[in-house]
């Protein structure tokens, strides 16, 4: 069995300490160094706008100073792998600004504004309105709203996860984002013990993960989610579901860190540009850190 040795965390170390964002080091730094909890949260609302929403990059293909759904979204998904504090001001503050922010189409929120497009950003994050219900991030967004949210907030997060149950149970189309958020929503459905949680769900839900889970690591190369996005944790109740390619996942992982020790991402803007580089590379951080938090979770880092 492969594992990170105390050499290889130091080699990690120095490449965060000299090019990962501020916010991800903070993360690095409560992982490995026992850093306070307060200082990820310091450094993400640096990102956070007076309206409540993120922007200014906190996702790194979108630059856009605005306030943005899925960079918000992408918060809420942060505060839960950290165990943040979610009755927060701060979280107070995302929940208002997705209350506020409605709109009325399909999908409650755009994922990002068109002012975005007057900014360097990914070329899939080409602006264009919805047009169908889509769970992604109105999943992530609706399983805050009914956990930590407002009356009226719950009353938007119910009205919303009915969407999105009504999609997982169903035929239709659910990709592996729309899935995680889902995911999400599940998760914290059953955290509350909602009667929403049926047999039904439960299936339906084991079912999109498979759906949407690349299995044949000679694909990892491109943009699939592997076991371990959608299971982190040996403790995950998904675990069964797609526990039978976790070691092969840790494996390609293993056999696939760069020159300097760290992972860098399956995607790229497609063009060479200072911005684009250093958007590879704070992604570069931002995906380093997450895996070796898994890696702490599977006991696979040594202590």
């Amino acid at each position: 069995m492969k594992i990170l040795t105390k050499q290889h965390i130091q080699v990690i170390d120095k490449w965060m300490n000299s090019h990962a964002r501020p916010y991800d080091l903070a993360k690095w730094n409560h992982l490995i160094h026992h850093g306070s909890k307060i200082d990820i949260v310091h450094e993400m609302l640096k990102y956070q706008n007076p309206d409540g929403g993120m922007g200014s990059g906190f996702e790194p293909d979108v630059i856009c100073p605005k306030s943005a759904a899925i960079p918000t979204a992408e918060a809420i998904f942060q505060a839960y792998e950290y165990s943040l504090d979610c009755t927060s001001e701060w979280m107070k503050h995302i929940l208002s600004y997705f209350e506020h922010s409605v709109q009325n189409i399909p999908k409650y929120w755009e994922d990002c504004p068109k002012e975005a497009m007057d900014y360097p950003h990914a070329p899939w994050w080409s602006y264009q309105p919805c047009t169908v219900f889509n769970p992604n991030p109105c999943g992530a967004v609706a399983s805050a709203m009914i956990r930590y949210g407002t009356e009226s907030q719950k009353a938007l997060g119910y009205q919303i996860a009915d969407d999105c149950l009504k999609l997982l149970i169903s035929e239709d189309f659910c990709g592996d984002h729309d899935t995680l958020n889902i995911l999400a929503l599940v998760e914290q459905l059953i955290a509350l013990r909602s009667p929403l949680i049926t047999d039904e769900i439960m299936e339906a839900m084991k079912r999109r993960i498979l759906q949407n889970t690349c299995f044949d690591t000679s694909r990892y190369h491109e943009y699939v989610f592997t076991p371990l996005d959608f299971v982190t944790s040996p403790d995950s109740i998904w675990y069964n579901v797609v526990g039978h390619g976790i070691e092969a996942t840790f494996d390609w992982w293993f056999d696939h860190m760069n020159e300097e020790g760290v992972w860098t991402p399956n995607f790229s803007w497609g063009i060479d540009s200072d911005v684009s580089r250093q958007v590879t590379t704070y992604w570069t951080g931002y995906m380093t850190v997450k895996r070796v938090k898994i890696l702490k979770n599977f006991n696979r880092v040594e202590e």
